[in-house]
């Protein structure tokens, strides 16, 4: 119940709308005072839903943050914050590789897929993205250069509560490989 509060503060206040509405529908047919009070104090809730929603930041959310915050350190070719997300040394050190050798112009994310893997303990999710980049080799032969993948990360909630890539892979989007898949999936 918190989860949906927390993300769809326009369904609770829709609901606590139709409330209010009876409320002063049956105000209206009985005149009974109460139920106007009753009405004008549960109406005060719809704030509070998109309040309470604004406080709260559920596992989902603090998981696109972290990968908007890492997709706005990739444009800026801050490899250092990019892998900073990443929780395994082998993995981060394999994307330190990967990622110097090429620049950004423009990176942008979208088709965003989280799937939280049930049972898991800590939590994981498996993160299936779409990621269009503009850029080019770092060695500056090929730039300028539009290339759509597919990015699969598997994620896990750590002792401070903050999600982390444990591992990823990336893809053309059409799943198969390409000269800038790397060897594995």
């Amino acid at each position: 119940m918190m989860t949906i509060l927390a993300e769809q503060p326009w369904l609770i206040s829709g609901m606590i709308a139709l409330l209010v509405v009876g409320l002063f529908v049956a105000w209206t047919n009985t005149g009974e005072k109460n139920l106007a009070i009753s009405g004008i104090v549960i109406a005060l809730l719809i704030p509070g839903a998109f309040i309470v929603a604004n406080a709260i930041e559920t596992d989902r959310e603090a998981i696109l943050r972290t990968i908007e915050t890492t997709a706005a350190a990739a444009e800026q070719n801050d490899r250092e914050s990019v892998v900073v997300v990443i929780a395994d040394r082998e993995t981060r050190q394999r994307a330190l590789n990967e990622l110097s050798s090429y620049e950004f112009e423009r990176v942008r994310v979208g088709n965003i897929k989280i799937q939280f893997v049930e049972g898991s303990l800590p939590l994981e999710a498996t993160v299936d993205l779409d990621a269009t980049v503009r850029g080019g080799l770092a060695s500056g032969r090929v730039q300028g250069m539009t290339i759509p993948r597919r990015v699969i990360l598997t994620m896990q909630k750590q002792s401070d509560g903050q999600w982390k890539v444990i591992d990823y892979t990336h893809v053309s989007l059409t799943g198969d490989p390409d000269g800038f898949t790397p060897n594995r999936i």
